[in-house]
């Protein structure tokens, strides 16, 4: 397995490029780039640019994050809203082609009260499929991520939702630390195992409800890693907490340190 890191762990005034330095000069083997609306339109040639940067320093750039999903509900009451979702996805795999990213982080829905949830399952499930078509031309998975969105809130439904979808580059994107909320990650690990393609890790304390450093919950690492090796995932475990107030990189670098430690559990 891999370690990579989620550009979230800087401080929002960080530049792309001090991002991936600071990530090679840490250790890190890899980093999710996280997109807005304003990088969404970047130009080809400086999505070239940071890929040439990226490998430059040593760095794997596998995986491509955002969090526009929450604020273009894919399942929607209003078309309008879905259809800019949809958008979203199909400018993000263009994104994540030309940067050499192979997976693309997707929220399915947000469940609201307007619709029923039958109805969220069906419009989540359609949005997907139309953007499904752009994904498979540009060799981008769709990584579904289990959020906190009520929606999708056990591995049996998780896995009857893509299995409808059934699409070749729709997948799940697994995150250990919302699920252990949940219930228990390395459950879900072996039952989601052939639908894995990537994964966040932090931390998270049952007993206060809060996300933590890695290692600073209760999350039961051994078994996650124990249940990982057993369904054979070799790919990037992706550090996703946000930058602590009293230095910018400190938090990368006690991660790094963690990941370390967890890499051998």
């Amino acid at each position: 397995m891999r370690k990579g890191v989620n550009a979230w762990i800087y401080p929002s005034k960080f530049t792309i490029d001090e991002v991936l330095e600071a990530s090679a000069n840490i250790g890190f083997e890899g980093v999710e780039l996280n997109i807005n609306e304003k990088a969404l339109n970047f130009s080809k040639k400086r999505r070239r640019e940071i890929a040439k940067n990226a490998s430059s320093l040593g760095l794997e750039l596998p995986s491509l994050c955002t969090d526009l999903f929450w604020k273009f509900n894919l399942a929607s009451p209003e078309e309008k809203v879905r259809k800019k979702g949809v958008e979203i996805i199909e400018k993000g795999c263009e994104f994540a082609s030309d940067i050499g990213s192979k997976v693309l982080l997707v929220v399915p829905a947000v469940a609201v009260p307007e619709i029923t949830y039958e109805e969220t399952w069906r419009l989540a499930r359609e949005s997907i499929l139309k953007a499904a078509l752009t994904a498979e031309d540009h060799e981008v998975i769709l990584g579904i991520e289990n959020v906190w969105n009520r929606f999708l809130y056990s591995p049996l439904e998780f896995r009857r939702f893509i299995e409808e979808i059934n699409h070749p580059y729709v997948k799940m994107y697994f995150d250990v630390g919302n699920v252990h909320f949940l219930g228990f990650p390395q459950q879900w690990i072996r039952y989601l195992s052939d639908l894995i393609v990537c994964i966040h890790v932090k931390g998270f304390l049952r007993s206060e409800r809060q996300f933590k450093p890695l290692l600073e919950g209760d999350i039961p690492w051994p078994e996650v890693m124990k249940a990982l090796r057993d369904i054979k995932y070799k790919g990037f475990l992706n550090v996703e907490l946000p930058p602590y107030p009293g230095h910018p990189l400190k938090a990368a670098i006690d991660s790094k340190a963690a990941l370390d430690i967890i890499l051998k559990m």
